[in-house]
């Protein structure tokens, strides 16, 4: 009983002051910021197993920190998007749970700057799980989610202001609030808070610690909602060069190409991202979405032969595709299936 109470007495302090460590006053400290933003770019780069295994170093190095938990499920949830596949949905909610639990034992006993880091982490577990339910999930729940974020994130700034990367946050909600409001927003009913909500995603990227990519990301699908191609294109063209095994920069980028009705550049982007896509294929939904913008792009540069060539590559794995993906993607499949004729 003695030499139980004696370990469990040594357990107790080790935990302690791993707490204080890692939770003090300079939190986070630079080497969680390099290990944070390490994890950001394995998964900017689509290196999804990797980036894994680099988080769950972060929760075996800092096992009362939060960070590791959430931006394992950050990752899953990219992962799941990228496949257009709920196939990780169990573990990315055992995180999301886990970050949550973990900042509620932290926020009890820190200081302010510490407290403003905790809600920022909570506000991003509620802003993701929000992304699920919009991917995979309820709208409804995906609504919920993301006010349930806003009011963590405004939390945070009361307990410390200078902590920027709170802003991604925010504009991210206010930016898209505002864009999806319709005649909510015409009415006056909700305020059009476009303009804040891009003044604090631009603040991200020039002052927050771990949020400047990916503010830089969301401001391509902002500018792309703006009809401001020019813009989206420059940054994703940017990013591209700066992740180049990266997807998620592409898709908006070879929209926004497709848009100023410049078809080569947009077809040359939606060819790249096949190129990446046969490496894994997966459920085929995105394949069909590329070489649908692909004959799109031929068709109407009169190319007829290279368009020819995609609907009949097409054909080739038809009968491949689940299910789920023939639903989900019918219009464009029987588009293809007609011009393979």
């Amino acid at each position: 009983m003695l030499k139980i109470a004696i370990h469990l007495s040594i357990a107790l302090v080790l935990s302690a002051l791993q707490t204080s460590d890692v939770f003090g006053v300079d939190y986070p400290d630079s080497s969680l910021v390099r290990n944070i933003v390490k994890v950001q770019e394995l998964l900017y780069n689509d290196h999804f197993v990797e980036a894994d295994s680099a988080t769950q170093e972060l929760i075996e190095r800092y096992p009362n920190d939060p960070s590791g938990n959430l931006f394992r499920a950050i990752g899953l949830l990219m992962e799941m998007c990228d496949s257009e596949e709920n196939s990780r949905c169990e573990l990315f909610q055992a995180h999301i749970d886990s970050t949550f639990s973990k900042t509620k034992r932290v926020l009890d006993t820190s200081s302010t700057v510490v407290c403003a880091w905790m809600h920022l982490y909570r506000g991003h577990a509620h802003a993701y799980r929000s992304l699920w339910e919009a991917q995979f999930g309820s709208t409804i729940a995906a609504i919920k989610g993301s006010r349930a974020a806003k009011a963590e994130y405004e939390r945070g700034l009361k307990a410390d202001s200078t902590v920027y990367d709170l802003y991604f946050g925010l504009g991210l909600y206010h930016y898209w609030k505002s864009a999806k409001a319709g005649l909510l927003r015409w009415f006056g009913i909700i305020n059009n808070d476009k303009e804040k909500g891009i003044a604090q995603l631009l603040l991200a990227v020039d002052s927050s610690l771990i949020s400047r990519e990916a503010a830089r990301s969301a401001l391509i699908w902002i500018w792309l909602d703006r009809n401001q191609f020019d813009s989206a294109i420059a940054v994703a063209e940017s990013m591209r060069g700066e992740h180049p095994d990266g997807k998620s920069f592409l898709w908006p980028l070879a929209k926004a190409y497709w848009k100023l009705e410049q078809y080569n550049n947009a077809a040359d982007v939606y060819n790249y991202l096949r190129i990446l896509l046969e490496k894994n294929p997966g459920n085929y939904f995105n394949m069909v979405d590329c070489d649908y913008w692909l004959y799109r792009c031929y068709n109407r540069l009169c190319q007829e032969d290279k368009a020819r060539h995609i609907a009949q590559r097409f054909s080739l794995y038809v009968k491949e595709i689940p299910r789920e993906t023939k639903n989900r993607q019918r219009n464009k499949i029987s588009y293809l299936k007609k011009k393979a004729r």
